[in-house]
């Protein structure tokens, strides 16, 4: 299947798309486009100028230029009928309406690309709510270690280093924050993150239930559901995928603050 490209201009928040390589030279011929418009790369997640990016810049501007040989017609009618017909100008327009869904075949695109929108403006809020709730699960039972901390007496930091998955939460807690600042940079780190969690927790809360306690084998469970949540969350633009990772990742936090905290209540334990 051939790359595809979304674009737009320095000035527009709108995308356009998606674009071929023969699309994207046929809109820089006939002036539509230039070197400084934005395309969006999926591997760095984040919009690009064209022309920082050396093979397709080559691609889209070619050093050298096709020649195109015209046969002149005896028939003046006939000249401006072939000239009509193969007017790059009209190429031009069809390609722009047919990437923004202005046409019946392409109108697909059009939704596809707004729901992706409507994906893209729920993605950092419903993450940060997600990252917060494991924050709070993690922080809850350690609050007799953050609250000298917090009334700044001395020497009561040291305290975090009886609790070292204390520092987990605070993470959580200050990853939250940023993707409330719809800091969308850090999704590497939240990666990241909930990789070493996943791994870290999984086999803490195997060897719990290993020990006895039934709690480990649902912490387990829930420890794994917000992280394959989360991950999932920070790399799709598909709103089904998004929305049902966002469920599994919002269900493991839950789960992991119902049986981190509430879960002994009930038990007496």
């Amino acid at each position: 299947m051939p790359e595809e490209f979304y674009i737009r201009a320095p000035e527009e928040e709108t995308a356009r798309g998606p674009y071929d390589h023969d699309q994207l030279s046929t809109l820089a011929e006939a002036g539509k486009i230039h070197p400084d418009y934005f395309y969006f790369d999926e591997k760095m997640e984040s919009w690009v100028r064209i022309k920082a990016n050396e093979a397709l810049y080559a691609r889209i501007y070619p050093q050298k230029k096709r020649l195109v040989l015209r046969q002149k017609a005896e028939d003046d009618d006939e000249e401006e009928g072939l000239a009509t017909e193969d007017d790059p100008s009209v190429e031009v327009e069809k390609l722009l309406a047919a990437a923004e869904g202005k046409t019946e075949e392409t109108k697909h695109i059009r939704v596809a690309a707004a729901w992706r929108e409507r994906t893209a403006a729920l993605v950092t809020p419903v993450l940060a709510l997600i990252l917060l709730i494991s924050a709070v699960s993690v922080l809850y039972p350690g609050w007799n270690i953050l609250q000298p901390i917090l009334e700044e007496e001395e020497g009561a930091w040291l305290g975090l280093f009886r609790q070292p998955v204390l520092f987990l939460g605070l993470l959580d807690a200050v990853l939250a924050i940023l993707l409330f600042l719809n800091a969308t940079e850090i999704f590497p780190l939240i990666r990241f993150r909930v990789m070493i969690g996943a791994g870290f927790f999984g086999f803490l809360y195997a060897a719990q239930y290993a020990n006895g306690d039934p709690r480990g084998l649902w912490m387990s469970l829930a420890s794994l559901l917000f992280a394959g949540g989360v991950m999932t969350c920070t790399l799709t633009l598909r709103f089904r995928y998004f929305l049902s990772a966002a469920v599994v990742g919002a269900a493991g936090a839950v789960g992991l603050f119902f049986f981190r905290n509430l879960a002994p209540l009930f038990m007496g334990g």
